[in-house]
């Protein structure tokens, strides 16, 4: 509605104008390109990209690989997307093994492995609100707080049968990065997946701090 007012009162200054000019003949017309843009509330407020996606655990490319080592050099997948309701507010997901170990050796005789299988022995994932902190060119911090849904499956070779337990709980996660310089990056981040961590021990290792060093060349 507000809109449709913008646009009426913009239409009657221009059609004042016009008929201004139309009486007084003598005066010359305006190059209207060197005239200033007439200011608007909303002007200061600048379009945010809606949605984006990526992967934690990506190196970049920087990957050792042996042809002659029978396996693979490999990340586990950390994959998150979102969507930004306004400039340092979104809507995140996230996705992970229950157990990684980040960047590591697939041996080929693990399919499972060597194919990047999600879930294999199950996942965390959540969903939450997440707020951007950007301090300043180099220094940024974020928090984000929604709900946490992991699954375990265990295989009883015994039983020969599969066991799967869910927890559902809250989601906690917060970090900082610093930009040491313009190919240089230090950040650091704690997450917590609902009593998952308690509940499986070392099963898994995504609640918890870490820390990571990023160099470009």
């Amino acid at each position: 509605m507000k809109t449709i007012h913008f646009a009426l009162a913009a239409g009657l200054l221009v059609a004042g104008g016009a008929q201004a000019q139309l009486l007084d003949g003598a005066a010359a017309p305006k190059d209207l390109s060197a005239t200033p843009a007439p200011s608007t509330p909303f002007a200061k407020i600048q379009p945010v990209p809606r949605t984006y996606m990526g992967n934690a655990a990506e190196t970049d490319g920087l990957r050792y690989q042996d042809k002659s080592a029978f396996g693979v050099y490999v990340s586990d997948p950390k994959l998150f997307g979102g969507v930004n309701l306004a400039p340092n507010f979104a809507i995140e997901t996230g996705y992970a093994n229950l157990y990684t170990r980040g960047f590591h050796f697939a041996d080929y005789a693990r399919p499972d492995e060597v194919n990047g299988a999600l879930g294999t022995k199950g996942v965390n994932s959540y969903l939450a609100a997440r707020l951007n902190v950007p301090v300043n060119d180099q220094f940024s911090a974020y928090g984000k707080l929604g709900v946490a849904v992991s699954e375990r499956v265990a295989h009883d070779k015994t039983y020969r049968n599969t066991v799967a337990d869910t927890d559902v709980g809250p989601y906690v996660g917060m970090g900082a990065r610093y930009r040491l310089n313009e190919k240089a990056t230090v950040s650091a981040g704690y997450e917590q997946y609902g009593n998952s961590a308690k509940k499986w021990g070392s099963q898994t290792n995504n609640s918890g701090l870490q820390a990571k060093f990023r160099m470009g060349f």
